[in-house]
């Protein structure tokens, strides 16, 4: 790369000057602006305007590859990850809703691992009489027509509040540091630390599909759509951390580690037993996902065309079978344990506490039967959820969240799945069955979000974006590999641009987010970027 600048500087000797006067410029906007508590627009300006040239179709920077500069790619790595994971863990302390200063029923798991060493599973509140006395006490009208007094998002069953959030948490965070500490674990701290994993998650998991499918993918683009995935993936737990986002980032986070693991033995390890160690890890924290979030847990059905790919790789007899089962058996110790946690708390293995969750909605009569209208409902809402056009405002945050692709138009390019020659590629790189599985696996669990819900929350696209943000990497990867190389420098500027704009959206979406809560802060985060005066 060093000797491509020097050859271009050789022909345009003028050009020197350009990038360090540019550079000076836009600090000298900025600096002049924050003088004179002026607008930063224009210093935006020459900003983007230099973003926009530095990742044109003939910089320079798409010539480093993967393969170049390895130990200082790898620092590079690491400190891009970690400005990462401190941008998207560092706000979730600003707001004392979220962060325990005010924990309403958002410290159940702080209590729960209280219970446990108390020696129970359930909460003692002493305030359950009320409840009990009601005909229907999953009716929110009825609870709030006769005045009763209940704990908000809890499940309540036999004269009892149980944590209706899934119980691995628990064990993973905050009996450990209860322990060790002798104080409770704050429940925001928890998703920062199931952030960073996740975001970690991402970062090697890319790594390691570049290193294996696409090589000549320029290293800037694979940091770049890191970065851009994993705040995708991870925004609205940085504007609401507590509680609802520590299942979801927990869930997230030994997903995203079990889906490397698995990757890993299948199409990176070449020794059988190494493969069976690695899918055995790899099946243990898919396992756990169920008791943190089972809608997230259900991407665990990638397993199924991985393991395929597997088999057709060798000979099938009892002493693969017998390994098979071995790696497999995570699933069923943790599926045997978290069974008889529902059994204990509801008296069915199978319930895991949504019919008896004091919520919005009367969910103790939901049931899924897909008649017509049921088919419809999820029809029109998985449109809606993928595809509904939302608001862009004059005013800041400007965006206002609305579906998958309005929000991160950046995933349309998994359109590019759709080209022959990219399925040629992936069907001779023998992960084409895992690219329709996170497809298929991205449907089924939004429409299980819309069955067991009242309605979809912008939180649940947690649930997706982060397979839509793989399946995107192994899309535009292998659509790399079968370009021209004019095309892979027009396809490398896009990518970059359009993962800056993911950050860009996401950064937005998660200030919106905040705004509802804390309208004040909106202003005053536009007030420092002086966007608004």
């Amino acid at each position: 790369m060093i000797d491509s600048v020097r050859a271009w500087l050789r022909k345009h000797p003028r050009a020197r000057w350009f990038y360090p006067i540019w550079i000076l410029l836009t600090v000298a906007v900025f600096a002049v602006a924050a003088a004179t508590n002026g607008i930063f627009l224009p210093g935006y300006a020459c900003l983007l305007a230099l973003i926009v040239f530095a990742l044109r179709p003939g910089s320079a920077v798409y010539g480093v590859t993967l393969e170049k500069g390895r130990y200082i790619r790898r620092l590079l790595t690491l400190l891009v990850a970690l400005i990462t994971v401190a941008a998207c863990i560092l706000p979730m302390d600003m707001l004392p809703i979220w962060n325990g200063e005010v924990p309403g029923h958002r410290n159940q798991y702080e209590l729960m691992a209280e219970n446990i060493l108390d020696g129970r599973i359930y909460f003692d509140y002493g305030d359950e009489a009320g409840l009990m006395e009601m005909e229907n006490p999953y009716d929110r009208d009825a609870r709030d027509k006769d005045g009763v007094r209940y704990h908000w998002d809890h499940a309540f069953y036999n004269g009892r509040y149980y944590m209706y959030f899934g119980i691995v948490p628990v064990f993973l965070a905050f009996l450990p540091y209860r322990i060790l500490t002798g104080t409770a674990l704050t429940t925001f701290h928890a998703t920062q630390l199931f952030t960073a994993l996740t975001i970690a998650g991402i970062f090697i998991l890319f790594d390691l599909l570049a290193k294996r499918f696409f090589k000549r993918l320029p290293y800037c683009v694979y940091l770049a759509l890191s970065v851009a995935f994993s705040v995708m993936s991870v925004w609205y737990a940085a504007a609401e951390p507590a509680l609802y986002c520590t299942a979801i980032t927990a869930g997230l986070a030994l997903e995203v580690w079990s889906l490397y693991f698995f990757i890993r033995a299948v199409y990176v390890e070449k020794r059988e037993n190494k493969q069976i160690f690695l899918a055995g890890i790899g099946a243990l924290l898919g396992a756990l996902v169920f008791g943190c979030r089972p809608t997230i847990a259900l991407a665990n059905l990638l397993v199924i065309p991985m393991v395929i790919t597997f088999v057709k790789q060798r000979e099938f007899d009892g002493k693969l079978l017998g390994k098979l089962v071995l790696a497999a058996l995570p699933y069923a110790l943790v599926a045997a344990g978290l069974m008889l946690y529902n059994y204990a708390r509801f008296d069915d293995p199978f319930e895991f506490g949504q019919k008896y969750q004091l919520t919005v909605a009367d969910q103790s009569q939901y049931s899924i039967a897909l008649n017509a209208d049921t088919i419809l409902r999820i029809i029109n809402d998985t449109v809606k959820n993928f595809f509904a056009f939302g608001d862009i405002r004059s005013g800041f945050p400007y965006l206002y969240p609305s579906s998958v692709f309005f929000n991160f138009p950046i995933l349309l390019l998994l359109a590019g799945v759709c080209k022959v020659s990219v399925l040629k590629n992936m069907h001779y790189a023998k992960v084409l069955p895992l690219m329709l599985g996170i497809l298929v696996t991205a449907l089924v669990i939004t429409a299980m979000d819309i069955l067991w819900t009242p309605y979809l929350l912008e939180r649940y696209r947690m649930d997706i974006y982060f397979l839509l943000g793989i399946g995107c990497f192994l899309t535009v990867g292998f659509w790399y590999n079968i370009c021209t190389a004019k095309q892979r420098r027009l396809l490398s500027a896009c990518l970059s641009i359009l993962a800056v704009l993911t950050v860009v959206s996401a950064f937005l979406l998660c200030v919106y987010r905040v705004g509802v809560y804390y309208p004040s802060k909106v202003k005053e985060i536009g007030q420092i970027l002086q966007l608004i005066q």
